[in-house]
């Protein structure tokens, strides 16, 4: 893995990773661009990367705005959410230029909402793995973007929006209080979410700013007129494990995949991993989900 300073769209300066570990030239099937979750970075990744090496992919990460490497953790300024589409896009034709091959995209989480805009911007990708995520039309949802407007009002954006945190990640929690591990929702293995917890560079409260960014594009990106500009030609998998709290144990998952399929989207693998928690690249089942995805990106077209 190397790790460079980049230069996106709007000029700023962004953390690019890049892993190509034994690959030549002439070896390369393909770019795999990976948009990370929310609280985390791009180096959780790592193994999964190397996996993509090992099978002929070059693999390619930003880190987020508003997360390692921003001034404020949790906070930038502008829409966080719309830029960081922009600087994915900007990566996007970077890399095709760069490998000269073609480019699929996963995004997890926070990254795969992310990558859900990206293919509302027709970039010229080979697929999309959108990985943990939903159709977040729900009351609580929509009640956090009020909440998030309302406190930027009066508290401005760089306040960490500590109360929608305990209504996302701290909820998330409560089904798995047994366990006497937090972040227990995270993954059925204990030290994958011990290793999350431990970790300075994961976990922490997002600002106002990135909330009221976040969850206004929640709103917007399920929407008929915003998916109807996705190609009706773009392979797109969408996989979950059906324990996630993210997606409402699969009901938001379902909920993405039937507003794809209403809009005309033909090429769609849909998949529940039964007792996958919401990392299911750091589940206990990984191996499965590797090769699920390593199948897919080898044969769409």
């Amino acid at each position: 893995m190397t790790e460079t300073k980049w230069t996106s769209f709007d000029g700023s300066e962004r953390e690019l990773l890049v892993w190509d570990e034994g690959l030549g030239d002439t070896e390369i099937k393909g770019v795999v661009q990976i948009i990370h979750g929310m609280a985390e970075y791009a180096e959780r990744y790592d193994d999964f990367a190397g996996f993509l090496n090992k099978n002929g992919y070059v693999a390619a990460a930003l880190q987020d705005r508003a997360h390692k490497g921003a001034l404020i953790r949790g906070y930038e300024t502008g829409d966080i959410f719309e830029d960081t589409i922009r600087d994915n896009l900007f990566l996007t034709a970077y890399l095709a230029s760069k490998y000269d091959a073609p480019v699929s995209v996963l995004g997890h989480s926070y990254g795969s909402m992310i990558a859900q805009g990206y293919i509302q911007n027709a970039p010229a990708i080979k697929s999309v793995i959108l990985s943990g995520s939903a159709a977040r039309t729900d009351v609580l949802s929509k009640i956090g973007y009020l909440v998030a407007k309302i406190q930027k009002f009066f508290l401005g954006g760089k306040k960490t929006a500590k109360l929608i945190g305990k209504l996302s990640f701290g909820a998330f929690d409560k089904p798995y209080k047994s366990e006497n591990q937090k972040y227990a929702w995270l993954s059925r293995d204990n030290a994958v979410s011990k290793a999350y917890d431990d970790d300075p560079l994961c976990g922490y409260d997002m600002s106002i700013n990135f909330q009221v960014s976040f969850l206004g594009a929640l709103q917007r990106l399920p929407k008929d007129e915003n998916v109807e500009k996705v190609s009706k030609e773009l392979p797109i998998m969408i996989i979950s494990g059906d324990d996630d709290p993210v997606g409402g144990n699969g009901k938001f998952v379902e909920e993405l995949y039937g507003i794809y399929l209403k809009n005309g989207l033909k090429k769609i693998k849909f998949k529940l991993y039964k007792g996958a928690r919401h990392e299911i690249l750091n589940e206990t089942n990984k191996e499965e989900v590797y090769g699920d995805v390593l199948d897919f990106i080898n044969t769409v077209s």
